[in-house]
């Protein structure tokens, strides 16, 4: 999927940023490959739409200045600590033959045995750092459910199918997801084994059968 941002170049910066804001845009800079931080401006809900695709991860397009057409990583996004709407973006240019590091997040997919006995799934891991060209940038990493049948059963970085030309920089061994039991079933099991402990029927040693004799 491509993913393309209309900016602006922004003429207001500093204490007057906030105009920018007023208008209805949003203030952002490019920065990278030794160029000065380029100030634009883009609407909210451009980015908005964008991130709820996926594109927090991805190479993005931006058009809108009088050079051609730049690719980026969105690095950094600011939000209103109430509200939550945008106040800020930083954007990184990249070289699309200049290999890059960056993080992608991890999809679940499939149905696990142990979860619908009522296991307890228990995330460790929700990104994945590699390093690759731009272009080659993977949308996400699949982890499979459907490997999670017991309780003992985990789901690794090195469990997971990696694109060609990328290069994983996570430690292999770190856990993405692994399982537990739930309250409810230990509480049963506990129940179930003081059930057990009461209905064992009473050892009878040699002395009692003697005291009996007598």
């Amino acid at each position: 999927m491509d993913y393309v941002l209309s900016i602006e170049p922004r003429i207001h910066t500093g204490s007057t940023v906030k105009l920018v804001r007023a208008q209805g845009m949003v203030p952002g800079i490019i920065y990278g490959q030794g160029n000065a931080a380029t100030p634009i401006q883009f609407k909210e809900i451009d980015l908005v739409r964008l991130l709820r695709q996926g594109a927090a991860s991805q190479l993005l397009q931006l058009d809108g200045l009088k050079k051609k057409s730049l690719f980026v990583l969105l690095r950094e996004v600011q939000r209103h600590p109430t509200r939550r709407s945008l106040l800020h973006a930083d954007f990184y240019e990249v070289q699309m033959g200049v290999v890059i590091r960056t993080e992608v997040p991890v999809r679940f997919e499939g149905e696990s045995l142990a979860l619908k006995a009522g296991a307890v799934l228990i995330h460790h891991l929700d990104v994945v750092e590699i390093e690759c060209l731009p272009m080659q940038i993977p949308e996400a990493f699949i982890a499979d459910f459907d490997k999670l049948e017991t309780l003992d059963d985990v789901i690794k970085v090195s469990d997971l199918p990696v694109p060609e030309g990328v290069k994983v920089l996570q430690n292999l061994n770190d856990l993405v997801i692994s399982l537990t039991i739930s309250r409810k079933l230990a509480e049963d099991e506990e129940f179930e084994e003081d059930e057990v402990g009461a209905s064992e029927p009473e050892l009878v040693t040699d002395r009692d059968e003697e005291e009996e004799e007598e």
